[in-house]
């Protein structure tokens, strides 16, 4: 709950940086309230679901669409185009798990579709990132410096701490982690921090085949998809396979 009323209060004291305005300051730090409550959202979510099994009669699904609409409008006002998708993603995807009809689906991935479309043509944030990832156009310094810093290290890197190309790059400590283990470890690092996502998510999920309770199925399947959607997301954009987020 507290970290939903800081969303809340983002536009009004969150401090701006490189254009967006996502961050709190409290002195000794920065934080983005998003991050904080995406889990928080997702089990928030998974509870609500699963109380249907009780009472098949409750409204859970209007009353997820509507805080998951909430949640998404304030990102976007922020502007935080990436976070928004995943958001709605882990929405559609626990309704899907939760059992709600296939034509519901089709038609959430229709809107979702022609949402994405509009964003292109009445959202900046979202035009501007395209453009630059499918025809190279506006400001591409970042995913190009990027994917230089990652390939510099060759198979085996550079060596810990003695990437150059890192003091050049946007974010190394964040957006572009992946390319600073590129550079210094090399790609056989990024092969293999890569490779250590997959079996946390695939055990999380067999796990879950012998799952009883809906909401710790619910509640586990959306975290875990989180989890390795994030790590996929964020290695995609380091390689240039995907547009900055």
């Amino acid at each position: 709950a507290v970290f939903a009323v800081l969303l809340f209060l983002v536009p009004i004291i969150g401090h701006e940086v490189n254009g967006a305005q996502r961050w709190i300051d409290v002195g000794v730090t920065q934080f983005q309230p998003s991050e904080f409550l995406k889990p928080m959202f997702i089990v928030s979510l998974a509870w609500l679901l699963s109380l249907r099994e009780k009472d098949p009669s409750l409204p859970m699904v209007p009353l997820t669409a509507v805080l998951t609409g909430i949640v998404a409008l304030l990102l976007m006002q922020q502007p935080n185009f990436g976070e928004t998708i995943i958001f709605v993603a882990i929405w559609v995807l626990l309704l899907a798990l939760s059992g709600a009809p296939m034509r519901f689906l089709y038609m959430l991935g229709a809107g979702g579709v022609g949402a994405t479309n509009l964003a292109y043509f009445f959202y900046p944030v979202a035009r501007a990132r395209t453009d630059g990832f499918l025809f190279e156009q506006g400001d591409t310094y970042q995913v190009e410096s990027a994917l230089q810093t990652l390939t510099a290290g060759g198979l085996f890197g550079a060596g810990p701490g003695a990437g150059i190309r890192k003091f050049t790059l946007p974010e190394p400590h964040t957006d572009y982690i992946f390319s600073v283990i590129g550079e210094e470890f090399g790609a056989i690092a990024c092969f293999g921090v890569a490779a250590l996502f997959l079996p946390i998510g695939v055990r999380v999920l067999l796990q879950l085949l012998e799952e009883d309770d809906p909401f710790v199925f619910l509640a586990s399947a959306g975290l875990v998809t989180q989890f390795g959607a994030q790590a996929m997301i964020n290695m995609m954009v380091n390689l240039s396979l995907l547009p900055s987020k």
